[in-house]
């Protein structure tokens, strides 16, 4: 019989890193590590600058603040000033008031006597009945008519027509007068005012 043997004993190949190679990625990465530590550095040593820069600036605006401080006043009210301003307003009124009345003054002037001249000719009887005269004075607020008239009973509808016209509504006249004359027509007068100026 006959023995064969089958261990055999293996060679092992020369496997992994060198130490060469070990000892070159080591300084590479002590390298990489140096950099990025000067890296680091760098930016800490730039953000203690910027830090410091603030601090100082902070310091210089608290410092002016304490100088705006120490000569500040506090403002105190003059006593005269609510007189002064009731005075004010008490002008501003006034002078209001005079605007206003001025208004209503030019109102009269530019529109009162054509609705009051509009109202006139709207309510005019077609016949029997004459102006002769019409007056106007303070923009429409005193009126005056003479006319003459044939029938004395036309004098009455024609009042009563002037009241019914918006431009005549709520107006009394304070003066009448109705005379005949020397042709037999009937002169009346009528006037907001009792006694006329120049008519004493």
């Amino acid at each position: 019989m006959q023995n064969i043997n089958l261990y055999q004993r293996e060679r092992r190949h020369g496997g992994g890193p060198r130490p060469r190679q070990m000892r070159l990625g080591a300084v590479l990465v002590i390298a990489a590590l140096s950099v990025h530590g000067a890296w680091q550095g760098w930016q800490l040593h730039a953000a203690s600058g910027v830090t410091l820069q603030a601090e100082q600036q902070a310091a210089q605006v608290e410092t002016k603040l304490e100088v705006v401080k120490a000569g500040f006043r506090e403002p105190t009210l003059d006593p005269r000033l609510p007189l002064q301003l009731a005075e004010r307003e008490a002008e501003n009124r006034e002078l209001q008031q005079l605007a206003d009345h001025l208004k209503a003054l030019d109102a009269q002037r530019s529109s009162g006597f054509a609705a009051l001249l509009q109202g006139l000719a709207d309510r005019h009887p077609p016949q029997g009945l004459w102006l002769t005269q019409i007056r106007l004075h303070a923009g429409g607020d005193d009126l005056a008519l003479q006319g003459l008239t044939q029938d004395q009973e036309l004098l009455p509808l024609y009042l009563q027509s002037l009241g019914q016209s918006t431009a005549f509504s709520g107006r009394d006249f304070a003066h009448f007068d109705l005379q005949r004359d020397e042709q037999d027509l009937l002169r009346f007068r009528l006037s907001s005012q009792a006694v006329e100026p120049g008519d004493e």
